[in-house]
């Protein structure tokens, strides 16, 4: 009925063939994988545009519209007033993307602070006077008003 003489061998066999199907392991699914891998990477890299750095010739994107931060009811009454540093690609389309978080408070607060900075707008950064993705840190105030 098995393989070998155990159900154990057996299913070791029996994923190591699935892991070897997946990954390629004839030499003819190999070529296909490694094609549409390539395919696939190449499709990605056209649709990212290059994300620069402000400085020389890139100028900086300028928040518009800010949305505030909601306090956490711990950090309220703990009196907490502190800032989030945040890295985001700000996009020609004027909407920041790919946020993570350099220098957080706490789980809450960190989460509080990226879903503000999506409804933030800004005046896209450009490079020879035309809108480009810039990377830029921002910094998420909390305070108690």
């Amino acid at each position: 009925m098995y393989l070998n003489s155990s159900r154990r061998a057996f299913f070791c066999q029996l994923i190591a063939a699935i892991l070897l199907d997946i990954r390629g392991g004839a030499d003819g699914l190999q070529t296909g994988a490694n094609n549409s891998k390539a395919e696939a990477n190449n499709s990605k890299k056209d649709a990212v545009a290059e994300v620069y750095e402000p400085g020389g010739s890139i100028k900086a994107p300028k928040l518009l519209h800010y949305v505030e931060p909601e306090f956490s009811s711990k950090s309220k009454e703990a009196f907490i007033e502190r800032t989030v540093k945040i890295s985001t690609v700000v996009t020609a389309e004027e909407r920041p993307y790919e946020s993570r978080i350099v220098h957080g408070l706490n789980a809450e607060e960190d989460r509080t602070a990226i879903e503000a900075l999506k409804q933030w707008r800004f005046q896209p950064g450009t490079k020879d006077g035309k809108p480009v993705n810039v990377r830029v840190m921002v910094e998420v105030a909390f305070h108690l008003l």
